[in-house]
């Protein structure tokens, strides 16, 4: 088959487009015959270098699978998808046996495992993949739309309505709002009956985050000298929160907007993070946590259990991903450089 490989670690020209041995199903597996795949910044993390216990090379990214099962592995009982179903993926595998998935810390799991990480992605022709985490691709979308899904979507109803608890009639500070997580967040949190504020750059995206849901949203500005967002993000948010503040922010922005999403809660605010696209270290001052009595919470992982829920409420609600742009399998590497340069609005996706 036909597959993205990366083999060592640097810039773009550590992927090659190789012809690579077909996957074999391992009992309890499923093979997909990949029709879309979507890019997340993952790809381009562990391509500088590796992230994850397990993650080995050679090695085939793309963690957000669509597709058509073609093989089964041994030991599939009726209750498998047939040959022929449509599918997306789960990218997320645990063990159920070490001790912390005995403790009921599943997403800590000693041999927790993902598509696209520690084992071959969809960034190619086949992929074998856990049986047990294969969904039926929710009825009226398209493999493009499905691969657009698993990990923005997951990962935003994780930190908003498992993290974060979100209640109807909360307001939601959300920042990136043309990012694929954000979009999702501000999906949920609209269907949940909060109000959502936004930040992002730029007018036309600004409006843009406006017509995806967002009541209000904030323009940041660029500060030349670092490279970061900057705005009286704060100052805006109490503006219109009339004085209050958010009760909850999302972030995974990272440090550009850190302290400032922190001054943006309200008194017992909270702040879920969840990632780290401007860094991996950010400053505050610790009386703006504890003096007005915020909690700052750390997404972590989710439970297999919570991947059904996503989708039983995107189906509820007829949620619909947006995606930026489609291209084909072979153009992986120009759909990668998008990524990198930023300034994108929602998911991009490779189909075959």
């Amino acid at each position: 088959m036909l597959a993205l490989v990366q083999r060592a670690f640097g810039g773009p020209d550590v992927f090659t487009f190789d012809d690579v041995a077909d996957p074999v199903p391992a009992p309890g597996e499923l093979l997909v015959q990949v029709r879309a795949c979507g890019l997340n910044r993952l790809d381009l993390l562990q391509r500088a270098a590796p992230l994850a216990r397990g993650f080995s090379l050679p090695h085939i990214a793309g963690l957000d699978v669509a597709g058509v099962v073609v093989g089964h592995g041994a030991g599939l009982d009726d209750a498998a998808p047939a040959i022929g179903s449509r599918v997306l993926v789960d990218p997320v595998s645990t063990c159920g046996r070490c001790d912390r998935c005995i403790a009921g810390h599943t997403p800590y799991c000693e041999q927790l495992r993902t598509v696209g990480s520690t084992r071959p992605g969809g960034f190619a022709e086949l992929v074998a993949v856990p049986a047990a985490h294969a969904y039926p691709i929710p009825v009226g979308m398209n493999y493009v739309e499905a691969a657009a899904l698993p990990v923005p979507y997951i990962t935003a109803w994780h930190a908003l309505m498992v993290a974060g608890k979100l209640r109807p009639g909360e307001t939601v500070l959300i920042n990136g709002a043309g990012a694929g997580v954000s979009i999702a967040l501000i999906q949920f949190a609209k269907a949940a009956g909060a109000t959502v504020i936004g930040t992002i750059r730029g007018a036309a995206r600004t409006a843009r985050a406006v017509q995806v849901g967002c009541d209000h949203v904030i323009d940041c500005v660029t500060d030349h000298v670092t490279g970061h967002d900057v705005d009286d993000i704060a100052s805006s948010v109490v503006r219109l929160t009339g004085g209050r503040g958010v009760d909850l922010a999302v972030d995974h922005v990272g440090p550009a907007l850190f302290e400032a999403t922190i001054n943006s809660l309200a008194i017992c605010g909270r702040m879920v993070f969840c990632g780290t696209t401007t860094g991996v270290r950010a400053e505050f001052d610790l009386p703006a946590v504890y003096h007005w009595g915020r909690t700052l919470i750390g997404a972590g992982g989710y439970h297999p259990y919570e991947f059904v829920d996503m989708l039983a409420a995107v189906a509820k609600h007829d949620l619909r991903p947006v995606i930026d742009s489609v291209r084909p399998f072979r153009e992986l590497p120009q759909a990668l450089a998008r990524m990198e340069a930023g300034g994108f609005f929602g998911r991009l996706i490779v189909e075959m």
